[in-house]
């Protein structure tokens, strides 16, 4: 018969997992778009799930068993961290190159508690079991108490780094947001920082329970308490990420089709240069281009990007604004035209490019070239069959 503090953590950890599953299947159903910044998710979700796992184990699993999943348990408490910073770098538009390296204390970890836990069994061989808790004398043995010192150290240095880190990536993508997402910034700094303060209070549980785990064997109310408020923060996290679905995506484009949605995520450098691609290939094309209605939304949705992106990258990239760079590829189009089919006339050619008439068409034309296209028409000409 269980008592009522071990089963208060069985159903606490039952509903842990419940809740992220939910959030798993929720992630999952955002699709291949929103998967290059929901990855991170999912591992800190795992990550978490492992946690309620583990208060599983402790309480239906004999204590010897339990014994062999610490540097399981331990070590995936690693994860949680980078994966949230890696999440919010996703977004922010800055993504690592090796962004598996910030993992890379996870092999050290696992080894150094295989390690301990061989120790425990070759130096303590007759294990005292209490109430379903194996009892050791850490300080009795220099090697083992210094490893787990060592772990846990380890585990509070990573978080004050990586939450130092992240707050830091978080201002800067909120600082970009508006800009370039034409975001509700209100809405989504409240966002940003529930979600920020959930996972800070996430972790502070976290180093709490380590630290009980580690200082005393008792599964008391304190620990009981601390797991409520755990679970209660992550219900929190939950809801906040359930109620804005695909907040940040990326976008699919395969060059011919538009794409079904608009991404919502911050440009790098390189997605700049896909965007640069995207928008060389729109403008080949011409259907768009040429077409007297195309607007900012229009070409943006063809490009694969929000109209704010494609400012962005306009403006701040090729110089020009999106009248700027519509007339200048009807300009080039016009220029070949006028040369190349000589017998049209020059408002059959304005309207063929998407002028609406013949005055737009000449202002336009003599803003980039210079000259009236009548004027280009003649000299163009003259200059192709010069009189003998």
């Amino acid at each position: 018969m269980l008592e009522t503090p071990r089963l208060c953590l069985l159903l606490i950890a039952v509903v842990g997992l419940v809740q992220g599953m939910f959030l798993l299947l929720l992630l999952y159903q955002q699709g291949k778009r929103a998967f290059c910044a929901n990855r991170w998710l999912f591992v800190f979700i795992i990550a978490v799930c492992l946690s309620f796992v583990e208060d599983l184990t402790d309480v239906l699993l004999e204590p010897s068993i339990t014994l062999y999943l610490i540097p399981v348990f331990l070590t995936a408490t690693f994860a949680l961290m980078p994966a949230i910073f890696l999440y919010f770098r996703e977004i922010a538009g800055h993504s690592p190159r090796w962004p598996l390296l910030h993992f890379a204390i996870l092999l050290p970890v696992f080894v150094s508690l295989v390690v301990s836990v061989f120790l425990i069994l070759q130096n303590f061989q007759d294990l005292i079991v209490n109430e379903g808790e194996i009892e050791l004398e850490l300080g009795n043995h220099f090697a083992l108490g210094m490893i787990f010192l060592t772990v846990l150290f380890g585990l509070y240095l990573q978080v004050a780094i990586y939450m130092i880190r992240t707050w830091r990536v978080t201002y800067r993508y909120l600082r970009q947001a508006g800009e370039q997402l034409g975001a509700d910034e209100k809405a989504l700094r409240r966002w940003v920082r529930e979600l920020l303060i959930g996972i800070s209070i996430i972790f502070v549980i976290f180093a709490a329970t380590t630290s009980l785990d580690i200082a005393t064997t008792e599964s008391d109310w304190s620990v009981v308490l601390v797991q409520i408020g755990f679970v209660l923060v992550f219900l929190r996290l939950c809801h906040l990420i359930a109620a804005n679905p695909a907040l940040f995506v990326q976008a699919e484009w395969d060059g011919q089709d538009q794409p079904q949605s608009t991404p919502r995520y911050l440009v790098d450098a390189d997605e700049i240069e896909r965007i640069c691609r995207r928008l060389a290939t729109v403008r080949d094309k011409g259907e768009l281009i040429y077409d007297p209605l195309v607007s900012l939304p229009k070409l943006a949705a063809a490009v694969g990007v929000t109209p704010n992106q494609l400012s962005f990258v306009l403006n701040q990239h090729l110089g020009k604004s999106f009248f700027d760079f519509i007339n200048e590829v009807r300009t080039d189009e016009a220029s070949r035209l006028l040369v190349n089919e000589p017998d049209r006339t020059i408002l059959d050619i304005a309207t063929s490019v998407g002028f609406n008439s013949k005055s737009t068409f000449n202002l336009a034309f003599k803003k980039i070239t210079g000259k009236t296209p009548s004027v280009y028409r003649s000299e163009t000409l003259s200059r192709r069959n010069p009189i003998l």
